[in-house]
């Protein structure tokens, strides 16, 4: 990942269209699926590819699959043998992670119950420090041992599945997704949640996907369980991404509206919620089949919020912005899981917010900002987190002085054309 550090001018009025980039979020689940497939399979996308779907392709072609991607095709040539996987997959083979929380916690049941020879997963950034305890201790009753609950993690003995997994729902619902692809390879098996489910738009996107490539997923009273194997649709696209138009939406101001194109208004991302909030805090939504257009109202009268940021945690960045450049308090509430994601990001983005002459507090389960409708600006540590350095360049929008953005180089993680964008919107 290339590092630098970026100032960016302050004042700036945001205004004309965008094309979304492709969801995150689905290329994962779409790569997954194809992966998996009985045929080769073409995914369209927008031609950059992030960081963090390149370690999905990685780790596949590690495990055997051919895969191409380039001119906005993924294409997956030859999908993985399940038999190669278990018979002759090198014992020393690695799959790289990088810092891709989806990449490891969708692929760790997925070998642990197809590799018979012995696997390591690793990661890089804070992948590491983020927690896999309750996925291991659910493979482990299957049967698994593992090197390590933390990275890296080798799989030293494999899942023998019978009966039903059980996992927790309320720490990531990662680890139901990547249990979820795993299940058409357990015959009988089901998947028993231990504790209410967090995110569960996501866990949508994950059944949505296998449905696509044949497999069904029924649950009831809490227990997951398929029906199908993978089957490829031969081409398939990739929907755009709400988590990163949010960026661009909430900077939108009276005279300078923004739309955002190539996004579905009826998308099964959680985060679309972003309309909602905005709507609710006054701003004017237009919406076509495949765009939307914010923009502050004439009087420029908007409003403070309060919700709960339990179903869309990577919103919570740009709304802590949001909520700066609104005039009075706001407040994020259930943001605790935050603190396992790329940084400690509750502190990262109230350490954001205050650098810039904002603030923001946090007793670590909500976060509190009492905004004044700008900031002063200053310099702001990314953290390397790719969220807080595009939540840093929004709000550098609102701000009186530049803004200097540290490892702004971060935003390849899930947006590499970032800047790109923001200087298409925003000048440079």
């Amino acid at each position: 990942m290339k590092k630098f550090d970026i100032t960016l001018s302050p004042g700036k009025s945001p205004n004309g269209k965008i094309s979304a980039i492709s969801s995150k979020s689905e290329l994962h689940r779409l790569i997954f699926c194809a992966c998996l497939s009985d045929s080769p399979c073409v995914i369209n996308m927008t031609p950059s590819v992030s960081k963090d779907i390149e370690a999905t392709i990685s780790c596949f072609r590690n495990l055997g699959a051919e895969i191409t991607a380039d001119n906005g095709k993924i294409e997956i040539i030859r999908p993985i043998n399940t038999k190669y996987i278990a018979s002759a997959l090198s014992q020393n083979t690695e799959l790289f992670c990088g810092e891709s929380g989806s990449t490891a916690r969708f692929i760790l049941p997925l070998v642990s119950v197809l590799c018979k020879n012995g696997i390591t997963l690793t990661g890089a950034g804070k992948l590491p420090e983020r927690p896999f305890s309750d996925l291991c201790s659910c493979l482990e009753k299957q049967g698994a041992v593992f090197s390590s609950h933390t990275m890296p993690i080798k799989i030293i003995k494999p899942v023998l599945p019978s009966g039903t997994f059980e996992i927790s729902g309320n720490i990531s619902s990662q680890y139901l997704s990547g249990l979820l692809f795993a299940l058409p390879f357990c015959p009988g098996c089901k998947i028993k949640l231990t504790t209410s489910l967090e995110s569960s738009g996501y866990v949508n996107m994950t059944t949505d996907a296998m449905k696509k490539f044949g497999v069904s997923v029924k649950c009831e009273n809490g227990i997951y369980y398929s029906l199908g194997k993978y089957t490829s649709p031969e081409e398939i696209k990739a929907g755009g991404d709400w988590s990163n138009a949010a960026f661009f939406l909430c900077a939108a101001k009276k005279i300078s509206p923004v739309t955002v194109t190539d996004i579905d208004p009826e998308s099964l991302q959680p985060d679309i919620k972003i309309i909602d909030i905005l709507t609710q805090c006054g701003f004017k939504i237009t919406k076509t089949a495949n765009s939307v257009t914010v923009c502050r109202p004439e009087s420029n009268r908007v409003f403070p919020f309060d919700i709960d940021a339990g179903e869309t945690p990577d919103l919570v960045p740009i709304l802590c912005v949001l909520a700066g450049t609104i005039c009075g308090d706001s407040i994020i509430r259930n943001v605790s899981r935050l603190k396992y994601k790329e940084s400690d990001r509750i502190h990262a983005v109230c350490s954001m917010i205050n650098s810039l002459g904002g603030n923001a507090c946090t007793d670590e389960k909500t976060i509190f900002i009492k905004g004044k409708g700008f900031f002063y600006g200053g310099t702001v540590d990314s953290f390397n987190d790719h969220r807080i350095a595009m939540s840093a360049a929004i709000a550098s929008c609102f701000c009186k002085n530049p803004v200097t953005v540290t490892d702004a180089g971060a935003v390849s993680k899930s947006y590499p054309r970032f800047f790109e964008d923001f200087k298409i919107l925003c000048g440079n």
